[in-house]
């Protein structure tokens, strides 16, 4: 990256509060609830080989890491119970005896299938300052890991966040614009 990158008008970063996290899950549509969600990341593994008094390290597996989703818990939709529901479609009951606790389970099929189409579009603007698509992160097979529904508390004002953590197999970016 050359120096003249700041002086150049017709070069804009990405912005991190230009971005829209498009999911359905269960049929309810949880797009504009997003207040946060991390980027994709991955790790690819070392695998060393020793020869002699060496040690060279050869490039191994690579390993998508989990994302964090921060949403608001709506009225409407009521995110609350959009994932309760969740846990419904991907195999979970509820304990009540012996017989529906064995009855069902929790699948890769059931729990991917009712998250699909986990998407964040990133955002930017064109030479007239109007907001347009630059490309999107979509999630491929992801499922939640981890919900935390927030806390009431008498002594704020707050929205009521619900943080997700998400696990998915890999991760596809595609650029719509240069």
């Amino acid at each position: 990256m050359s120096a003249n990158f700041w002086n150049n008008p017709q070069l804009e970063p990405k912005r991190g509060f230009r971005f829209l996290v498009q999911w359905s899950i269960g049929g309810e549509s949880l797009t504009f609830l997003a207040k946060q969600v991390s980027r994709p990341s991955f790790t690819i593994s070392s695998n060393p080989h020793k020869f002699f008094n060496h040690t060279f390290h050869y490039p191994g597996r690579v390993e998508w890491n989990t994302i964090s989703l921060t949403l608001v818990d709506a009225i409407s939709p009521n995110a609350s119970e959009v994932f309760m529901n969740y846990l419904s479609e991907i195999g979970y009951v509820d304990p009540v005896n012996l017989d529906i606790a064995t009855g069902r389970t929790i699948t890769k099929k059931s729990a991917t299938a009712a998250s699909a189409g986990l998407t964040i579009h990133e955002k930017g603007t064109d030479d007239s300052g109007n907001t347009i698509d630059i490309g999107t992160w979509e999630f491929k097979n992801a499922f939640i890991t981890e919900a935390n529904f927030g806390e009431h508390s008498y002594d704020s004002e707050e929205m009521i966040d619900i943080q997700l953590t998400i696990q998915y197999d890999w991760a596809q970016y595609n650029k719509l614009r240069d």
